[in-house]
């Protein structure tokens, strides 16, 4: 099998992290592979913040809980286990990840959300390559339109949010879940 085959195929979402320190160089190269990707019309549109300071991350570890609580209950859907980390102090919806990585979009994108899932999907690639655990966090959403971590984090008026990743050495054996056989729908020829 190729290389790219098996790393795709060995990936896992990492939900348990040591807290070593990723080194600057390796977030730049990943964050790379990221702004790589396949991008509407070229326009080279996004944008990362890296978070590794760890008190911003406790608060706005918090404050993510929250404020996804909240939007939940706004949609009509609340839901128990969230209410239920809202009221648990030590929920921790970033696994202890030393690193994350927040991507939005400038006001040039075209196709916002097609550019931001295939820029965290590189990621999440070149991560595992290097031998670091990743995992999509979408408890994260409603930090992006917050306006106290956007003025902290230095995001300009016009961005919008697409995501959020964590990135650290997995913290133990990484769980592999099984995939069940590829559903074709049809097939035209």
């Amino acid at each position: 099998m190729n290389e790219v085959l098996k790393n795709i195929y060995t990936r896992a979402s990492v939900r348990r992290y040591k807290a070593d320190k990723v080194p600057d160089e390796d977030i730049k190269e990943i964050i790379r592979a990221g702004f790589h990707a396949a991008n509407g019309m070229n326009r080279q549109a996004i944008e990362f913040i890296v978070m590794e300071n760890k008190n911003s991350i406790r608060k706005y570890n918090r404050k993510a809980i929250i404020l996804f609580a909240e939007m939940m209950k706004a949609s009509g859907q609340p839901n128990p286990m969230i209410d239920k980390m809202v009221d648990d102090p030590n929920a921790d919806v970033f696994h202890g990840a030393p690193v994350l990585v927040f991507v939005y979009a400038n006001p040039s994108v075209v196709t916002p959300v097609e550019d931001g899932s295939l820029a965290v999907g590189n990621m999440m690639l070149a991560a595992h390559s290097m031998g670091y655990g990743t995992c999509f966090i979408g408890f994260a959403a409603g930090l992006g339109n917050d306006q106290e971590f956007r003025k902290e984090c230095n995001v300009p008026d016009g961005h919008k949010y697409l995501a959020c990743m964590i990135l650290g050495k997995p913290d133990g054996n990484v769980e592999k879940h099984s995939r069940s056989d590829v559903k074709v729908l049809n097939w035209v020829k």
